[in-house]
């Protein structure tokens, strides 16, 4: 069996946890432009098949990109809660290496 190592990067996380911040603001910005698109044809097209049209585009495509903003985030915070977690262990190291380097 071959020897795994698992790497724990604390910058790493906190890039992780930003850019997924950054990804919700940019999924956020997509559902409103998709959002304002559907409601320019909702007004254009004010009959029951556009209604139902406009209904069914908003099941389809906002609400799947509004849960999928959920799952972004809870990653993101997952992210900040894993790297403090293992912010201690992280301040050890660096006083070992510190105390091993003098």
């Amino acid at each position: 069996m071959s020897e795994r190592h698992i790497i724990i990067d604390e910058e790493e996380l906190t890039v992780a946890a930003n850019s997924f911040r950054e990804l919700t603001q940019e999924v956020n910005a997509l559902h409103k432009d998709i959002e304002t698109m559907l409601n320019d044809l909702k007004t254009g097209f004010d009959t029951p098949a556009g209604r139902k049209f406009y209904n069914s585009c908003a099941e389809g495509l906002l609400k799947p990109i509004t849960e999928q903003v959920i799952v972004i985030e809870h990653i993101a915070d997952n992210l900040v809660q894993a790297k403090n977690i293992y912010s201690p262990v992280f301040d050890e190291y660096r006083e070992i290496v510190t105390k091993l380097s003098n």
